[in-house]
């Protein structure tokens, strides 16, 4: 009698382990579930996701936002890694940081197992909301980019005679822009600038100083990081 009791004591205790342990396998799985959801809405609202790359025609596939590009593992999410170059770059300049995200550092991102996580959520929450209070958030930052690279490439399209690279601006790479950028320091139009609040504040990015209400032409004065 003793021993059938102690049988069945032995079979309700390894069901009860056996229970915790599904259970904690569980919570496991819904948790990492719940962190790779919750990555993928964190590119979304950095905006770096290409969304319905099945609809869009072939003309738009050869533009740089979608000709550079990856796609997560086991996962159909795409990722324009034109923008997260532009982008983490833009991040560095405005804060002084280092963070280079490339394909093998999203991909560890989204399995949960990278060293760059807190420099991710760094960059997040600085394209969000700024680096501090009062200071203009990653996406504006990213926005006055746009227009005053745009204005940097006409500048230079004038003063050469032919387009940079020889390209439209649309196919320019994450590489490119980073050498026309070094063009647009070494060249700053001030004129252009006091005119241009997109190119004028795009320059003060870059460490370029545009004075062109009180310098003369000997006078301006220029640095950069």
């Amino acid at each position: 009698m003793k021993k059938s009791i102690y049988l069945i004591i032995v079979i309700v205790m390894s069901l009860a382990m056996c229970s915790c342990q599904i259970s904690n396998n569980e919570n496991i799985e819904t948790k990492s579930e719940d962190y790779t959801t919750e990555f993928i809405k964190k590119l979304e609202r950095v905006s770096v996701l290409i969304n319905s790359p099945e609809k869009l025609q072939d003309e738009y596939k050869m533009r740089n936002w979608y000709a550079d590009h990856m796609i997560l593992t086991d996962n159909e999410t795409m990722i324009s890694l034109y923008k997260i170059k532009v982008k983490t770059h833009l991040y560095n300049l405005a804060t002084e940081g280092d963070l280079v995200l490339n394909e093998y550092d999203l991909t560890d991102l989204y399995l949960n197992k990278s060293p760059k996580q807190e420099a991710f959520e760094d960059f997040y929450n600085w394209y969000l909301y700024g680096e501090k209070p009062g200071a203009m958030s990653g996406s504006e930052i990213y926005d006055i980019y746009v227009e005053g690279i745009t204005t940097g490439y006409i500048l230079y399209r004038e003063s050469n005679g032919h387009e940079f690279k020889d390209k439209d601006i649309l196919y320019l790479t994450a590489e490119d822009e980073l050498e026309l950028e070094q063009w647009i320091k070494e060249n700053p139009d001030y004129d252009t600038a006091s005119e241009d609040y997109c190119y004028n504040s795009y320059l003060k990015l870059l460490g370029v100083e545009n004075l062109p209400e009180v310098a003369t032409e000997g006078e301006r004065i220029y640095t950069f990081y």
